[in-house]
């Protein structure tokens, strides 16, 4: 364990930045406003992955969704694929956030076509309303898949729950930093301490409670870790437009 600091910073940082990813992927799947406008030129020919990451998250009234989170060598994307009842009527469906470019992909591969949609990522360097505020107190340790995991409780105006993450597991959300493009990390924490979480940290369970909203109350666990070889290459796919 480094120290309290960087525990704080990495669990605030990971509630945040998990909020924002799940609501960019409903923005995703519902559409892909504005994805005419981007050129599949600025996106690198393959993408390689070496882990594959499955964790589930339950939500109020809501059936269990599985996301399974593609980690590689290279940070300066990371991959997602999300399974429900509905998804799982698109057929197979890969999002992959490139941070380097700016631009979110989704491939699908349904009915024997191999489709692909882009769409800018927003700058969340614009949204300050999400800038995390918690209240917090170490609750020790547990096991999970094998590593030694750390817990916190956190609370702020609208969420109380508890979080897991490892700095011991072979693969880390280093990507999902450079993704957020939160440069200064959490009100209050020195940078060189998110440049540590960047190398280290992948969080391992969520489970977090809406004080008015019971519908945003949630739940994340990790299910696996595995190592398992995914490349996605851009020349098998054929590149719709959407949007204006």
């Amino acid at each position: 364990m480094k120290t309290k600091l960087i525990i704080l910073a990495t669990l605030c940082f990971c509630l945040n930045t998990h909020i924002e990813a799940q609501g960019k992927l409903k923005k995703i799947t519902d559409g892909l406003m504005g994805s005419g406008k981007l050129d599949a030129s600025k996106l690198p020919e393959i993408y390689q992955f070496d882990w594959e990451y499955k964790t589930e998250i339950k939500a109020e009234k809501n059936e269990p969704m599985e996301m399974n989170y593609l980690i590689g060598p290279n940070k300066d994307y990371f991959g997602m694929e999300m399974s429900s009842k509905e998804s799982k009527q698109m057929g197979n469906v890969s999002m992959v956030m490139d941070s380097k470019a700016g631009i979110t992909t989704m491939f699908m591969n349904a009915n024997g076509q191999n489709m692909a949609q882009m769409m800018k990522i927003p700058d969340p360097d614009n949204d300050k309303k999400n800038e995390p505020n918690y209240s917090f107190k170490e609750i020790g340790t547990k096991t999970i898949l094998g590593y030694e995991s750390y817990g916190m409780e956190l609370e702020n105006a609208d969420y109380k729950g508890t979080m897991y993450f490892t700095l011991d597991a072979p693969v880390n959300f280093s990507a999902f930093f450079a993704f957020s493009n939160n440069k200064n990390g959490p009100k209050g924490f020195d940078p060189a301490l998110l440049k540590v979480l960047a190398e280290d940290a992948l969080l391992m369970e969520m489970n977090f409670e809406h004080k008015k909203k019971k519908k945003q109350s949630f739940t994340m666990t990790a299910v696996s870790l595995e190592k398992k070889e995914t490349i996605i290459n851009k020349k098998d796919y054929q590149f719709i437009k959407m949007g204006f």
